[in-house]
């Protein structure tokens, strides 16, 4: 699962629209769907504050792993 696939399934998991998302980060509508389309990509201080949000780590975030590799 690619980073913009995977923002657009946490969003939908969380019952959020793309204009409440958009609210919650401070950007446009548009960004958000920019961000799920893989056009752009969000900061990395966008990326934190979703983490936040959604209540998990950055890893899960951005590549989709619950679970640290192990060395």
């Amino acid at each position: 699962m690619n980073l913009g696939e995977q923002l657009k399934s946490l969003r939908e998991q969380h019952n959020m629209s793309r204009e409440k998302l958009a609210q919650k980060m401070i950007v446009s509508r548009q960004t958000v769907f920019k961000w799920e389309k893989n056009k752009a990509y969000p900061t990395l201080d966008n990326l934190v504050k979703m983490s936040e949000l959604y209540q998990i780590t950055l890893d899960e975030l951005v590549k989709g792993e619950r679970t640290f590799p192990k060395s």
